[in-house]
């Protein structure tokens, strides 16, 4: 612990950010494993100490000592030992909730001899988005974007949903608002959002649509918002729909043109040989 709380110190101090790596952003499902990728510039001979965090939250720390994990992460969180002397510094995340939808990032920190002190280097950044349900959508089309609060203790809900930072429609009672190019496409009807339904409507969907979205509650008192359900937008092409939906009648009736002509072909052929034989017959009549 006097190791944690000196590395804290430290954190709070001196921090130097030394990755060129761009922002990455990875993507899970509710319960499943994630991966944020990590990787130090060079192998270590030793163990090195590396920590991550989410926001201000510690997560995981691996340091000669042994490891510590983050509360809310006992069990869930490790960067393998054999990983990290290679390099490896990813953290292994389980059983991912929808509470992990945050902002990581990665540290190592190393002892310069020369000064006796210890420097903490900022390796990466990743941002965690964790989604619970996917919903498919054909352009042009109706989503119902699912959303239930019940579980929540409040009497008069607001609720916002949002794309990162950007606001797709907010309700309070009869007010509402919509963002700027979900004009006359987005709500979450009234009636329904008291009934702790705050599923968003969203019509005429476009390709642009397809994208996480994300439902928050206001709390009343605090007003802080609380996330309540991610849910991912898959947008289906309409052109390629109706190609699909096409090649099965063609198909069909490409076959049904194939019987007909036999058809025809067999008719023809049998009324041919009664007309060969009326003739055949009737000449044979006039020479005897």
């Amino acid at each position: 612990m006097i190791l944690l709380s000196i590395s804290i110190f430290w954190l709070s101090v001196c921090v130097y950010p030394i990755s060129a790596d761009p922002h990455i952003t990875v993507e899970a499902h509710v319960g499943s494993t994630a991966l944020l990728p990590c990787s130090l510039s060079k192998d270590f001979s030793k163990t090195p100490h590396v920590r991550w965090r989410a926001d201000n939250e510690f997560v995981f720390e691996r340091s000669f000592d042994g490891t510590h994990e983050g509360p809310g992460y006992k069990g869930r969180v490790d960067v393998p030992e054999d990983e990290l002397r290679k390099g490896n510094c990813s953290l292994v995340l389980k059983d991912v909730r929808i509470t992990d939808h945050v902002f990581y990032r990665s540290f190592v920190m190393e002892h310069v001899e020369a000064t006796n002190t210890n420097k903490i280097q900022e390796i990466n950044r990743v941002q965690l988005n964790v989604y619970s349900q996917r919903v498919s959508a054909q352009v042009g089309s109706t989503a119902v974007l699912p959303c239930d609060w019940k579980h929540l203790s409040i009497q008069t809900p607001h609720v916002e949903w949002r794309i990162g930072d950007e606001i797709v429609f907010e309700r309070l009672g009869k007010e509402s608002f919509q963002g700027e190019g979900y004009e006359g496409r987005v709500d979450v009807p009234e009636e329904e959002l008291l009934k702790g339904n705050c599923s968003l409507v969203l019509k005429n969907v476009s390709v642009t649509d397809e994208t996480l979205y994300s439902s928050y509650i206001l709390m009343t008192d605090t007003k802080k918002p609380v996330l309540v359900q991610n849910i991912k937008l898959s947008v289906r092409e309409l052109s390629e729909e109706r190609k699909d939906d096409s090649s099965a009648p063609s198909g069909e009736a490409d076959g049904m043109n194939l019987l007909i002509i036999i058809t025809v072909c067999i008719m023809c052929s049998v009324l041919l040989i009664f007309i060969a034989i009326f003739i055949w017959m009737k000449y044979r009549r006039s020479s005897s």
